[in-house]
């Protein structure tokens, strides 16, 4: 780096954190620290030029497109308020084993999350349904409060994930293929919580036992929904539609599922739709200005000098993924995935390629690590969000949340020692 450009993006970085920690909008503290940066380096009239002229080049992608899509399609689903048939369909189906309906909340998480692609919107709208089933079955305070929390973080990786899209257009990596690579890691997760669930804490009492025939009536009530995720993951590997087309798709499908069943009316559209544009509107702006620092920090060549640094480090290529994880991981206890993604890529991107880890592997990697950082204690946004829907203090979900912050921490190196758990389906479709 050029003479005091060590210092220069220290103070930078420093400014634009110091904001965000005195409830300075992220999309804002990004922008000035981003104007201040190359106000710096050209001086403020340039720098005013260049500002607006990144942010118009980074938002001007057609992939982006995705982002309102599958947002409307999630607030769609909370309007249509399907998540009792959801639920219904989860408790029926594994109610009776050991621990059942904490089974039945992963799993109806883990459908939620096929749907909406945000972790915040699974876990509430399955916490709110399931903290009082749960209640009422004897689940204590601390262990609900970690299973809607723990199972709301599948809305990250499973597709359609945020994160990933805004991933794939900042890497220019295929948002089909990272779509694709979730499949399995998401599975493994889905089964590794509830197998955590049946064994690990105290059985409450003990479940129902079902008939097939009301099975395959919960089943019937909630197959339109349940279709979806599969629709969205089976027509990406079928290559019938792209990921943009397939937002589309899904909003107009639950648009038409919520009129014939009568769950939306005008009001409700409009609610949906009004939700939607705020959520988009922040995310976009937030990946715009984050660009606009990344192009900063690119002219500044921080990205190069620390790839090229990584050479240097003695404990090899695992030790340097660990600092990745472990920057993640603290960055993501107090930021959004989304604006984590966007603040952070631009530098770690570089360095993965430079110990030899595969675009769609790190892609899927950075997924799980986030889903880690939204329950880490103390300000995980999970956590945060499952406290004030259900007036569970954060405290109480601190012990309970660990052994879920586990099975994700030994997710993320599985993936990077077993590539081909994320590899395998985006090289069998030929998108890889």
């Amino acid at each position: 780096m050029p003479f005091g450009t060590e210092s220069e993006i220290f103070l930078i970085t420093a400014l634009m954190f110091a904001m965000m920690g005195i409830g300075v909008p992220i999309f804002i503290s990004i922008g000035l620290a981003s104007l201040a940066g190359l106000a710096l380096v050209f001086g403020l009239s340039q720098a005013m030029v260049d500002f607006t002229s990144f942010l118009w080049q980074s938002l001007n992608t057609f992939e982006l497109v995705t982002i309102p899509l599958f947002v409307l399609a999630a607030m769609l689903v909370q309007q249509s308020e399907v998540g009792d048939e959801l639920f219904e369909f989860g408790k029926v189906w594994v109610g009776s084993m050991r621990n059942g309906l904490g089974v039945a909340v992963v799993l109806t998480c883990a459908i939620f999350a096929g749907i909406t692609g945000s972790s915040p919107v699974t876990a509430v709208t399955v916490g709110l349904i399931a903290l009082p089933a749960l209640a009422r079955e004897g689940y204590s305070e601390k262990l609900r409060g970690a299973l809607v929390a723990g199972g709301g973080t599948l809305g990250i990786l499973l597709p359609p994930s945020i994160p990933l899209i805004i991933y794939g257009v900042i890497t220019q990596t295929s948002i089909g293929s990272l779509f694709m690579a979730t499949v399995v890691p998401g599975i493994l997760l889905m089964i590794g919580f509830s197998v955590y669930v049946m064994l690990g804490p105290r059985a409450s009492a003990p479940g129902r036992s079902y008939s097939w025939t009301e099975r395959g009536a919960a089943l019937r009530r909630a197959l339109p929904v349940v279709v979806l995720p599969v629709f969205i993951i089976g027509s990406i590997y079928f290559g019938l539609v792209t990921p943009t087309e397939t937002g589309a798709v899904a909003a107009l499908y639950l648009l038409l599922l919520g009129l014939v069943r009568r769950r939306l009316t005008l009001v409700k559209i409009w609610r949906a739709a009004r939700a939607a544009a705020l959520t988009s509107s922040m995310l976009l702006l937030i990946f715009g200005t984050g660009s606009v620092f990344a192009r900063y920090s690119a002219l500044l060549q921080v990205p190069q000098t620390l790839a090229a640094a990584v050479g240097h480090i003695p404990g090899g290529p695992l030790l340097v993924f660990s600092g990745i994880v472990l920057a993640d991981l603290v960055m993501g206890t107090f930021l959004e995935s989304g604006a984590l993604t966007i603040l952070t890529i631009p530098i770690f991107f570089p360095i993965a390629k430079a110990i030899g880890i595969d675009p769609v592997q790190f892609g899927v990697m950075v997924a799980v690590n986030q889903e880690m950082a939204q329950i880490h204690p103390p300000a995980g946004l999970n956590l945060v969000t499952v406290s004030s829907v259900s007036g569970i203090p954060l405290t109480r979900m601190m012990v309970s949340i660990l052994p879920f912050i586990a099975i994700e921490l030994a997710m993320v190196y599985l993936l990077y020692f077993f590539p081909s758990l994320t590899l395998f389906l985006p090289s069998h479709m030929g998108f890889h």
